[in-house]
């Protein structure tokens, strides 16, 4: 399944009380770390086709909003729900350490085993 970027707060009130598994990562157009995530969070899309993805900007309206909602203050960040349910929160260091989705990865393993 490929990432789907959230646009408004109706979208995003949606997504995280959605059934199932739902990634989210939180990140800035001016953050160098999310542009070295950004491709690694994309093949995990790819590896888990029974999670939803989706990414928002929380650098601009109405992103800063959603990510306030559930208390995000650093970019960037990558949550996993479950049900509406919060199971799992990363912040990535700056700069990211050499397998930056390695952890996100392995509790996605642990949900889907």
């Amino acid at each position: 399944m490929a990432v789907t970027q959230i646009f408004s707060l109706p979208d995003f009130n949606e997504a995280i009380t959605q059934k199932g598994v739902v990634v989210l990562d939180f990140y800035s157009p001016i953050c160098a770390p999310c542009e070295v995530v950004s491709p690694l969070y994309e093949k995990l899309s790819q590896k888990y086709p029974d999670a939803k993805f989706y990414k928002i900007n929380g650098y601009e309206e109405p992103g800063s909003s959603m990510q306030a909602s559930i208390n995000v203050v650093w970019w960037p960040t990558f949550v996993i729900l479950v049900d509406g349910q919060e199971q799992w929160r990363a912040k990535i260091p700056n700069p990211p350490q050499q397998f930056p989705t390695q952890e996100l990865d392995d509790n996605l393993s642990k949900i889907f085993s």
